[in-house]
């Protein structure tokens, strides 16, 4: 990804000079090697393409063509400083197009490798050291990690590689660190509001991973949950996601199968963990809010040598805060120490560790819709907890461990690899309505029981892959091979009460004294290995894209069960695939069409004793991408069809059993804009219509077909609106304003497959908003103080989102404030 970084230089004249001496050294290395380099990058990169790079300030101009040309361009900010360029629109070779751009500055560019052009004085000796001391060190790198901004241009979601996301035949959703923090974001939840065609259900109280839903397709076991381009888990209860902790978000809509193996139809999001960083970083967060919430957050990095070989990164956070439900606290402790070797340019070592401890209540919250959307009865209060306090809990140890490792052969070629071994064990007791669905018992009062279900989980993942770019004629292919290797061992047992606590939801007391468990129902340990490889080709023709991947996977699964002493075992295998044609206009709008496929294992077994083929999706999807040469932003459209197939339906014949004769689709167009309109307002902007229903469905023994209806949770229509705005030079320089709102249509509970009846559950609008203050840029002595106060639901708006079964739903989220106080230094 095309990325800006910036370096601090606020300390001593020491460090100033280290900074100094490793710049001209690399600049050194970069112009001992160029007349070799220069001819070799001459031989590769001939053919012509177009540019159209916008005349201005000669570090947008060399921003426009790093985008546009594929290129990595480094140099000093002294050298461009304060120098402007004529710009380039029309075919040309890359260098002589970045000859036009550097006309008249007087500088020159030379080719340290293939894919690096390095721009300096043509002085000779290059820049003084006293100059590049007193100078910020900017760099352009287009790899793909986060953008400075809300405006991301490149991903490797969809690739595992960085791609541009104009190129990416696929809907690309990005978020960055800097649109959360402008949002002030709390939780997963929050910071995918604002991005069309996903919803995760808003539980507060619950438990475990967020439960989300992609093109109208749940996702759960975490099997859209991807952390640094490897699943995160398998277990939906192993952990839950520390926005503190990450640096971006990137959504991909589809299937990606053809890549990363067992997908949800729908797609996935791929979280990135914070990672070290050359220029130092000190930042200490505190923060009070809604529902006493108190938290502190620690980011601590920067070079441990004065080379800046060996970089770290120490994350940490710790928070105490309850929550709207009794009785259900959202307590974590967060470690993320990280660190980087890098021996040479073309070769990096990054470890990675984490340790997450979350406590949350662990009540199921299913409310029956009789006493709160409908008013058949008593009103249950928003705070109400159905648990048992001191018994129903759900407290999660996690500990990950693993390492990124990417080195580039002196052809340009790339190898990298990835693992990550994740523990984690689970202290779950689970609280629920004993005698459901009966609403409440005498008009007020609820009957809670509850159930057992510790687990223990380990998990191994790995992928490694070689990359890298091969000429042929006309045509220029960037290709990737790769293998990757996941297991999954877990193990849990379910013990429910024998008996049951009665509670008054209008003056809740809790008595657990007479409550006892029996003996478990369920005692079974699974484990599962996934073993797929893949390839990939990105071409391009002058102004095509073609892109091409596929994948075959063998997914063994075995489940042991202890109770019973018995083992079923599966062996599933599956090839996957994409292709997608597009094309590059020279204004930055680029169309394409695709078509994707995803496979995703299903457990049990029909009447035979045999267990479930998984089931397959496939997406056609068209769509236009928008990425202008004039400002900074991307905008896209698309219009898709996804189609599941092998679900699951009841047996026509044999009665209480399940054939795979079952279809689902899903259909709409999706809208996204995201812009930095000018350097004091950037904009976000959604819109998403989504029809999810069943398509093909057998009668079950009630005589109900689920055909035609829609899909649980998934409304038509989601829309959102957020501007932020940072006041310039005048009284109120440092002050920024941000505010949105987002709007989520009416949707549908999960079907009584008794009556055949879906009860719809209303949509809402919610109003959110976030001012903070940065004290430094009116007071240099308080350089790096930041305030902020943040909102959501200021207008306390009562929702419901629908339940995990019929006739239930959740309590939305009320309103939230909160002030934070961040140092940075």
């Amino acid at each position: 990804m095309l990325m800006v970084r910036w370096g601090t230089e606020k300390t001593t004249a020491e460090k100033m000079r280290h900074r100094a001496a490793r710049a001209l050294i690399v600049t050194a290395v970069l112009l001992s090697s160029a007349s070799v380099a220069t001819g070799l990058a001459a031989g590769q990169v001939q053919e012509n393409q177009r540019f159209s790079i916008p005349a201005g300030p000669l570090n947008k101009a060399l921003i426009a063509f790093g985008r546009q040309s594929g290129l990595q361009v480094t140099y000093l900010g002294a050298v461009a400083a304060g120098k402007s360029s004529n710009g380039f629109t029309g075919a040309a070779t890359r260098q002589e197009a970045l000859a036009t751009v550097l006309a008249g500055t007087g500088l020159v560019y030379t080719f340290p490798n293939a894919k690096t052009v390095a721009i300096t004085s043509s002085q000779p000796g290059g820049i003084d050291a006293s100059v590049v001391g007193a100078t910020v060190l900017k760099k352009i790198v287009i790899e793909g990690d986060g953008a400075d901004g809300v405006v991301a241009t490149d991903s490797s979601a969809a690739t595992k590689s960085d791609t541009p996301i104009v190129e990416i035949p696929q809907t690309v959703n990005v978020v960055t660190r800097k649109e959360m923090d402008d949002r002030a974001v709390t939780d997963f939840n929050s910071a995918v509001a604002y991005t069309p065609g996903i919803r995760a259900i808003d539980y507060p109280g619950g438990q475990g991973m967020p439960d989300i839903y992609l093109r109208g397709f749940r996702a759960n076991s975490q099997i859209a949950n991807y952390r640094d381009g490897l699943r995160n888990g398998f277990n939906a209860y192993d952990g839950d996601i520390e926005m503190y902790g990450l640096e971006r978000l990137d959504i991909l809509k589809g299937p990606g199968s053809a890549l990363f193996g067992q997908t949800a139809p729908g797609g996935l999001v791929n979280a990135t963990t914070k990672r070290p960083t050359e220029d130092t970083l000190r930042q200490i967060d505190l923060e009070y809010g809604s529902n006493d919430r108190k938290q502190l957050g620690l980011d601590f990095s920067g070079p441990i040598d004065e080379q800046g070989a060996i970089l770290y990164r120490m994350t940490g956070l710790y928070r105490d805060s309850d929550t709207q439900i009794d009785q259900s606290p959202d307590n974590s402790l967060y470690i993320a120490p990280a660190l980087t070797f890098s021996p040479d340019d073309a070769t990096s070592l990054t470890l990675l560790a984490n340790y997450q401890k979350v406590e949350k209540g662990g009540a199921e919250q299913s409310l029956p819709m009789d006493n709160t959307i409908f008013d058949n009865g008593v009103r249950i209060p928003s705070s109400l907890y159905l648990g048992i306090p001191g018994v129903t809990e759900w407290n999660a140890k996690t500990a990950s461990l693993g390492y990124e490792f990417s080195h580039e052969f002196d052809n340009g070629w790339t190898a990298k690899q990835s693992l990550r071994y994740t523990h984690a064990d689970i202290d779950y007791t689970s609280g629920w309505i004993w005698d459901w669905p009966t609403a409440l018992y005498d008009g007020h009062y609820a009957r809670i029981g509850a159930q057992e279900r510790p687990k223990t989980t380990d998990a191994v993942v790995l992928d490694t892959n070689i990359g890298g770019d091969v000429d042929i004629g006309p045509t220029e292919h960037k290709l990737l091979f790769g293998i990757d290797y996941g297991y999954y061992n877990g193990s849990e047992s379910r013990t429910n009460s024998t008996n049951y606590i009665t509670v008054d939801v209008l003056d809740p007391s809790y008595d657990a004294s007479g409550l006892t468990f029996g003996s478990p129902w369920a005692d079974e340990t699974i484990i599962q290995h996934q073993l797929g490889v893949y390839a990939q080709d990105q071409i391009k023709v002058e102004n095509w894209v073609l892109s091409l991947a596929g994948r075959y996977d063998w997914v063994e699964g075995e489940v042991e069960d202890h109770l019973s002493g018995s083992e079923t075992s599966t062996d599933d295998r599956a090839f996957t695939g994409r292709v997608g044609l597009g094309y590059q206009f020279d204004n930055g709008v680029a169309p394409y069409v695709s078509y994707s496929t995803s496979f995703q294992p299903e457990t049990g077994t029909d009447f035979n004793g045999d267990p479930f083929e998984p089931t397959t999706g496939a997406q056609w999807e068209a769509g236009v991408k928008y990425q202008p040469t004039a400002w900074n932003g991307v905008l896209s459209a698309s219009v898709f069809q996804i189609t599941q197939q092998n679900v699951t339906t009841a047996d026509p014949v044999n009665i209480g059993y399940s054939i795979q004769e079952g279809e689902v689709r899903s259909r709409g167009f999706e809208l996204e804009g995201k812009a930095e309109l000018t350097d004091a307002l950037s904009l976000l902007a959604g819109y998403s219509y989504t029809d999810a229903r069943v398509t093909k469905d057998n009668d079950n023994a009630s005589g109900v077909s689920k055909v035609g209806s829609r899909l649980s949770s998934v409304p038509y229509h989601q829309a959102n609106l957020w501007l932020n705005y940072t006041f310039g030079e005048s009284v109120l320089t440092g002050l920024t304003v941000g505010g949105g709102v987002r709007y989520v249509g009416s949707s549908m509970a999960p079907m009584d497959t008794t009556t055949g009846e879906q009860v719809k559950v209303s949509g809402y609008a919610l109003l959110d908003a976030s001012v903070s203050y940065d004290f430094g840029m009116a007071k240099p002595d308080l350089k790096g103080l930041k305030l902020t106060l943040s909102g959501t639901n200021l207008t306390d708006e009562k929702y419901f989102t629908p339940g995990f079964y019929s006739d239930t739903v959740f309590y939305g989220n009320r309103r939230t404030v909160k002030a934070a106080l961040s140092y940075k230094w």
